[in-house]
């Protein structure tokens, strides 16, 4: 009888462990989610960053088109922050796809029909996921940051 008794309350001291493990997991989660908001916030604001220095770099390779003594070196440079911002959408286009996956992992990694293993691979994932987004967009804000800088300098007219 106290075999049955011990297994007993055995079993419902795994069951109990398992409902704190999954209840400390869906608190994990949760950070991840804020985190993972935050960094589509800055996202956005990031992609609105990039459209105007689009637009800018556009409008400054028109100018410099029209004008007959402009410097090869600038067009050249230019180019290069052309080719860089159509990269730059393309990874941003690709990080947007990252953080909308999160939120439709929602309503699976709530529920009770996802196992612990899953669900610690999941947050594992959104962990590596969220950091992958972090540092991707600081490498998008370095990269628009020294397009700026560029074009104030192309410009800036020359004195003779």
């Amino acid at each position: 009888m106290k075999k049955i008794m011990l297994l007993g309350v055995l079993a419902a001291s795994i069951l109990t462990s398992c409902d704190d493990t999954r209840k400390v997991l869906h608190d994990q989660y949760l950070e991840y989610v804020m985190h993972t908001d935050s960094l589509d916030v800055v996202h956005d604001a990031m992609s609105v960053r990039h459209d105007a220095l689009k637009t800018d770099t556009r409008t400054l390779s028109q100018k410099l088109k029209d004008v007959e003594e402009t410097d090869s070196i600038a067009i050249a440079d230019l180019a290069k922050h052309q080719v860089l911002l159509k990269q730059q959408a393309a990874s941003l286009g690709k990080l947007k796809k990252l953080i909308e996956s999160h939120a439709d992992v929602k309503t699976y990694f709530m529920s009770d029909s996802i196992s612990v293993d899953d669900m610690e691979a999941q947050l594992l994932e959104m962990e590596a996921n969220n950091s992958d987004i972090a540092a991707r967009l600081t490498k998008i804000k370095t990269e628009l940051k020294m397009i700026e800088k560029e074009q104030e300098s192309l410009k800036k007219p020359e004195t003779h």
